[in-house]
């Protein structure tokens, strides 16, 4: 992704990406400018918070920012990526595309909605200065990827470690064993309301909550409970996981954790650009209320033809 970000960038095209998605954008109420930062949304959400700096109105600005969470990042990607063969085997491939698909016309719906019943179908202007097209450059490109690559993987390797270390020593005290450890006292709090979706076993509630700190948590977070609970000796995660849920369930949980609320560093960055915990807490509830509705949606529709 990086490569290709950089590669349009350095060539000159971002801005007619921009230009090309103008009419596309108006209908959810924002102009082509918005494209931009919801594209490096595909990397990493925080970096796209801060690049909405580019719009002009507050209006757009603000509802790009709304959407932007929305964006499947690299940590989200990586997760579907793991977890999609573990659950589908072969059909793995689609899964994964209907899912991005999925959360991409979310994506879409929502702006609709939230434009025509919160900013009541305003549209904003558009005007851009196109730059020249030039040849790219490899090293430029190049530097490019491995200064992002190197961020994310820096990021990613430091908080998965930490994560990884707590859920743990959570997930192992006071002692007597995973189920009855704080991690599983509260997975097993909120099992009941997770069953409308399929998912029953506390282990997977406490992988969504993970993904709070960062998304790629969830993965780390399901090793560290699954080898809690089945020791050294037992089957790998992911085929553990392969015979752990129907298929309906399966989806629903991918669906939850590519809608869920937004990971906490992208929660910091909309409350510093907003300047508002309101704004702040609207976009979260918004996520997190979606995130659960389509869980449930997803698993009873899906159930009706297993």
């Amino acid at each position: 992704f990086f490569a290709a970000l950089g590669l349009l960038e350095d060539v000159g095209y971002m801005a007619r990406i921009a230009y090309v998605m103008d009419r596309y954008m108006h209908w959810m109420g924002l102009h082509g400018k918005s494209c931009m930062p919801l594209l490096l949304g595909f990397g990493c959400n925080v970096p796209a918070i801060l690049g909405t700096r580019i719009i002009e109105e507050r209006r757009a600005r603000l509802l790009t920012m709304m959407l932007t969470p929305f964006v499947p990042c690299t940590g989200r990607l990586a997760v579907l990526a793991f977890l999609t063969p573990a659950f589908f085997g072969a059909a793995a491939p689609w899964a994964l595309v209907g899912l991005v698909g999925g959360n991409l016309a979310v994506l879409a719906l929502v702006g609709v909605a939230v434009n025509r019943l919160v900013f009541k179908g305003e549209r904003s202007a558009f005007i851009m200065e196109m730059p020249l097209y030039h040849l790219p450059n490899a090293r430029t490109i190049g530097l490019y990827v491995w200064r992002n690559t190197l961020a994310f993987l820096r990021k990613a390797g430091t908080i998965i470690v930490v994560v990884s270390a707590g859920v743990w020593v959570l997930s192992n005290f006071p002692g007597a064993g995973p189920e009855e450890s704080v991690l599983g006292v509260v997975g097993r709090a909120l099992s009941p309301f997770f069953a409308l979706m399929g998912l029953g076993d506390w282990r997977l509630i406490v992988a969504l909550l993970s993904s709070f700190v960062a998304k790629e948590n969830s993965v780390a977070t399901l090793g560290v409970l699954f080898g809690a609970e089945s020791g050294a000796a037992g089957p790998g995660l992911a085929e553990a996981l392969a015979g752990l849920l129907v298929p309906a369930a399966a989806v629903a949980f991918l669906v939850v954790q590519m809608t869920f609320a937004p990971c906490v560093a992208t929660v910091a960055a909309i409350r510093h650009e907003t300047r508002s915990w309101r704004w702040t807490s609207v976009n979260l509830g918004l996520m997190l209320v979606l995130a659960l509705l389509l869980g449930v949606i997803v698993y009873q529709v899906g159930s009706l033809f297993e």
